[in-house]
This record gives C-alpha cells, structure tokens and sequence, in this order.
C-alpha cells in the first residue's frame, strides 16, 4: 500500500485537532471568568491549559524519518503569551519541551528549539502589540507567519539530514501552523471578547454609575460573606454607615451638578483612606457604607474618627470658583454575639449613625454608645 504523502498525514492530524482547540477555547473562557480577580493563578492555569494543548497535538504527531516528528504542538505554544500572559507562555513552553524530550528520537533538539522559537515569538509580539488588540484577529496575520519559522529548527541536524526532511514537512507544517494560529487565534479573541462584555456587564450591575463604587446589591452580597467568614474564623468585622450632614442644602443651593461633585470627591477620599480588603459602598442617596473585614470595634472606630476629620478638611472646587465643605456623621457596629447577623450589623450601624445626627452632626457614633464623641476642634 502507498504511504501517504507528508502534507496529507499532517493535514489529517491537524483535522483530528480541531475538537482539542475547541476544547481549549472553552475552558479558556473558563479560566478567564472564573479566576478574574486573582491574576497569577489565572495565568498558571492558562498556562497549563496550552502546556496541555501542544501536549495533546504531539500525540497525534506524524512520523516522517526515525525520531522526528511532525505536528502542530508550536499553535498553543505561540498563542500562550498573548492570551495568556508571560507566565503561561512559560509554562506551556517548559511542558511542551518537557514531553518532546521524554519522546526522544533525532528530533528532540530541533523539536525543542522549534518550541522555543515560537514562545519568544509570541513574547515577543505580546510585548509590541497592546493588549486590547489581541481582542480582534489582526495581530495573529503577523503571529502566524513569523511563527511558523520555527520548522528552520530543522537544520540544527547535519545538513544532509535536515534537508530532505524539511522539504517533505518543513513547509506544510509551516503553513498549518500559521492556520492553526490564526483559527485558534480567533476563537480565543471571541472567546475574551465575550468574557470581557460579561464582565462589563456584570460590573455595571454591581457598580454605582455616578461615583463607580460599589452599589447596594454589591454591598449586600459582600456583607453577607464577610459575616459568614468571620463567624466561621471567629474574626472581627466592622460597618460604617456614613451620612453627609444637610447634603439637601447643597443642591438647593448649588444644584444637581454642585451635589454630584460632592459624591464624587467624598468617594475618591473614602476609597483611597481604606485597605485594599475594605469595601466601600454608596447606600443610597447621600449615605454611604463601608465594610471592614479583620477590623475589631477600636480600630474602625480610630478610622472613623480620621474619615470624618479628613471630610471636614477637604475641599471641593466648582466650576464658579467657589469652594464647597461638607462633614459628615458617622454610625458603628460590630459583629458581636447579639449582633450575629448582616441585616443586625446594618440596622445597629442606621441606628449609631442616627443618633449622631440627632447629637449635632458631625461625629461618629458606636452602636449602643451612651453618648456621641464631640467633633475635634477645627485647627485654622
């Protein structure tokens, strides 16, 4: 029986991958959603996923002389940096390497030289583009052709040997190569797009429009597990609820736009006075709520004291010149053994925070305290 030619048995195992890079773009997807917050592990796992991918492509490899091998394992390995990141390009391409060294033969160092011509390639090219391009398929019509060189690695073999073997496959493999890019390619940049419009989506929904804080669904949601992780750890966590004082009067007299500068920069002040672990959130209207996880009853009480200081000392420029000051009351609660639940914490923390209003304003208020701590005199 007549062996088939080269391109054929390549074109046959390069069809046989095309439910693996399906696979691949799914779980991509996955990754992607699923680990969104925590960016290292993110990448390790894409990276895994392509280390896999290439794996899983040189089992369906096509043998063309003794030891060498042909197949399309430079696609996942190539793709890894721009979709992936720098740490999975790595990754992928240690694995890759890993296993072709494992199967031995004439062709493991140009097998491995091949895999890491196309990893620094995609490197390289994840370096140059910006990120947002790699959302579209533009930058894979250069990955593909630049990294579908990598069957040159052929001719660290003696010449003689190189030569023959590179006319039968160098060239078809080279051109699937750059197909199998530029198909996965697109179906990873669909696969981000759509990831990234979910996101989007989700982020609006769980966001404030006006300050980009998070909005009252989020807050409820993030208090629910922050109490239920507390009482699980029996770690402390704290709520402050924060009004500002006759905020109705300054869109009586300055207007709308005039309130919504004050939002604004009284957001920006909050979030950048709190930890990276606190959340802060708009509550609706005027009133804003910050939760704090790991934070016992003295230290949310020392950092409500110095919000409120710093609110009566910032100034808020508006388009006429003027400048604007605002204060603020302040009300506390923490999970304690009569306050064991996420509604309990907000009501008693309403309550503190109304009973520094009725107290003068201007102040910061402990649930269940027998009186409100007077505002520190304001240093000229």
């Amino acid at each position: 029986m007549e062996e088939p030619s080269a391109t054929a048995t390549i074109a046959t195992a390069l069809a046989g991958g095309v439910g693996l890079l399906a696979l691949v773009t799914l779980v991509y997807g996955t990754i992607l959603y699923r680990m969104e917050e925590r960016p290292r592990i993110r990448q390790l796992c894409l990276g895994l996923l392509f280390g896999i991918g290439g794996v899983a492509a040189m089992l369906q490899s096509v043998p063309i002389s003794p030891g060498v091998y042909l197949d399309v394992k430079a696609v996942p390995v190539a793709l890894a940096a721009p979709f992936g990141g720098p740490l999975a390009a790595m990754l992928a391409a240690g694995m890759v390497s890993a296993a072709r060294i494992a199967i031995g033969g004439a062709g493991t160092l140009p097998g491995v030289a091949g895999i890491l011509v196309a990893g620094s390639v995609g490197l390289l090219l994840r370096r140059l583009v910006p990120a947002v391009e790699w959302r579209n398929s533009r930058p894979l019509f250069i990955l593909g052709p630049v990294a579908s060189v990598h069957p040159l690695s052929i001719f660290v073999l003696p010449w003689e040997v190189a030569l023959p073997i590179f006319i039968d496959g160098g060239i078809p493999i080279a051109l699937f190569t750059a197909a199998g890019i530029l198909m996965l390619g697109t179906m990873l940049a669909r696969e981000r797009r759509r990831v990234d419009t979910e996101q989007m989506l989700r982020n609006a929904a769980l966001s404030d429009p006006l300050t980009g804080l998070a909005n009252r669904r989020a807050f409820f949601a993030s208090i629910d597990r922050a109490v239920a992780g507390a009482l699980r750890h029996d770690t402390p966590v704290s709520l402050l609820m924060l009004d500002i004082d006759h905020f109705k009067d300054v869109n009586d007299s300055r207007g709308h736009d005039a309130g919504d500068a004050v939002l604004v920069s009284l957001s920006r002040l909050l979030q950048c006075s709190v930890r990276q672990s606190d959340l802060v959130a708009r509550f609706g209207g005027e009133e804003f709520a910050i939760l704090l996880p790991n934070a016992p009853g003295d230290g949310a009480f020392q950092l409500a004291e110095r919000l409120r200081c710093a609110v009566r000392d910032l100034s808020i420029p508006q388009d006429d010149g003027a400048i604007l000051h605002v204060t603020v009351s302040i009300g506390l609660s923490t999970l304690t053994p009569d306050i064991g639940r996420s509604d309990a914490m907000i009501k008693a923390a309403d309550m503190a925070l109304y009973r520094a209003k009725q107290g003068g304003r201007d102040r910061v208020c402990r649930h269940r305290e027998s009186s409100v701590k007077e505002p520190a005199p304001a240093v000229d």
